[in-house]
């Protein structure tokens, strides 16, 4: 990429480009104990239907009671359009070809709690899902890893995300195993605990 753009563009640039993973090579690949995994880069409109299809489920299937128990709800047709917002762009594991898992990502711009209401760029990460076979082996690890590497290629200042609270093998594995933090505009940061405890997710973050 071109290090002498504008601060400014970055999230421009980057979601212009064609694939924002050529810098990692040719090829993406996680190896574990039995598995030898290829990790693939599409953007919403490269993805193809039944992949797309295939994460719906996923995630449905990882999520669903999660929603259902939280003040969100579950609602299958908002979901659709959040996992086809025409910025989504997608890492998707298979082994032997069989999807197995997979990070949904977009450049943007969030807030901060600076005192000019400053905007920084940042990759935020809105899915990650992995299938039972897929579990406990390091690809979550590996997944989020490589969404930093991306992040920092194309000059982001963090990587964020969403987990609800009552995940604890959710917030375990990213703050304790992955070294993320509550953000600072993380409901818990911004609000008296008895305004806070009426949000059941916290916003997470790692600088880049």
């Amino acid at each position: 990429m071109n290090n002498s753009v504008n601060t400014q563009d970055f999230i421009k640039v980057a979601n212009e480009a064609d694939n924002v993973v050529d810098f990692l090579g040719p090829s993406i690949k996680y190896e574990c104990d039995d598995m030898v995994i290829n990790i693939e880069y599409y953007t919403i409109t490269t993805l193809p239907t039944k992949l797309k299809e295939w994460a719906f489920d996923l995630l449905k299937s990882n999520m669903e009671n999660l929603y259902k128990g939280s003040n969100l709800g579950w609602n299958s047709k908002q979901k659709r359009q959040e996992m086809n917002d025409k910025d989504c762009k997608y890492l998707i594991a298979s082994n032997n070809e069989n999807p197995i898992g997979f990070a949904m990502f977009q450049f943007t711009w969030e807030e901060t709690m600076a005192d000019d209401d400053k905007e920084i760029e940042v990759i935020y990460c809105y899915e990650i899902q992995l299938a039972e076979e897929a579990r406990r082996k390091g690809l979550g690890t590996f997944l989020m890893r490589t969404l930093e590497k991306i992040g920092k290629n194309w000059k982001m200042n963090k990587v964020m995300l969403t987990t609800f609270k009552k995940n604890k093998l959710a917030m375990d594995f990213y703050i304790n195993r992955l070294g993320y933090q509550i953000d600072e505009i993380s409901p818990s940061e911004v609000l008296l605990p008895k305004e806070a405890k009426d949000y059941d997710y916290e916003i997470l973050s790692i600088k880049l």
